[in-house]
């Protein structure tokens, strides 16, 4: 039987709030100053609407406007999506990096040396994701990059527009104060879903190979 879902206001304490719910509530975030603004709205299920409507906690508030916030700065990231398109030769490239063998890639490894993702990351980010990054970016750098210059050499698209495409939506994320580990997934998500890419990890050694040219994770 599917869970019944009602609507709360996550700042419901101004609807016919108690003397003991304004006080432990006074001064409180809230994320909009009109209640009947959906951004003041939260799915709760039936249980949680009636412990949260009779025994309203200062942590419970806290949280659900912590959830809140989250789910409308995935709203807004929505809103934006569809304005921020990414060259679909960027297929091109990704089509390369699944073509190559063991023996090309050996000889365009990138040198250690060359890494700034250390400069790059913040606490956010995660050592898995760190690891991943530089892995894809020894490997996969050069040749990315042997193939951004073939495109232009063909005409088909320009690798500085790609590239200004790319920082555009990483600006986007950013203004959305999304936090790097989560700037990686989105960025990873929206090459896959503009380009047609259907495998993950050439989408995930794309967004790599920008952040080390810059386009991502730097101010250059």
């Amino acid at each position: 039987m599917p869970l019944r879902i009602s609507t709360e206001f996550v700042d419901h304490y101004t609807l016919n709030a108690t003397d003991h719910e304004l006080a432990i509530l006074k001064g409180e975030v809230r994320l909009s100053n009109d209640i009947d603004c959906e951004e003041n709205f939260i799915a709760l299920c039936k249980e949680c609407h009636k412990i949260y409507d009779t025994k309203k906690t200062v942590q419970e508030y806290r949280q659900l406007v912590e959830i809140k916030k989250e789910i409308n700065k995935i709203k807004e990231l929505s809103k934006l999506w569809d304005r921020q398109t990414l060259h679909k030769d960027i297929l091109i490239v990704a089509e390369k990096i699944g073509s190559m063998d063991e023996r090309s890639l050996d000889n365009t490894k990138l040198s250690y040396d060359a890494l700034k993702v250390s400069d790059k990351k913040d606490d956010t980010f995660g050592i898995l994701n760190e690891i991943k990054v530089i892995q894809f970016i020894l490997i996969f750098f050069v040749p990315i990059k042997e193939a951004l210059k073939d495109l232009e050499k063909q005409e088909k698209a320009k690798s500085t527009f790609i590239c200004s495409q790319v920082k555009s939506y990483y600006a986007v994320l950013l203004m959305q104060d999304f936090r790097q580990d989560q700037i990686f997934e989105k960025m990873t998500e929206w090459f896959m879903t503009n380009t047609g890419i259907d495998d993950r990890s050439k989408s995930e050694v794309l967004v790599s190979y920008f952040i080390q040219n810059c386009e991502i994770f730097s101010e250059c």
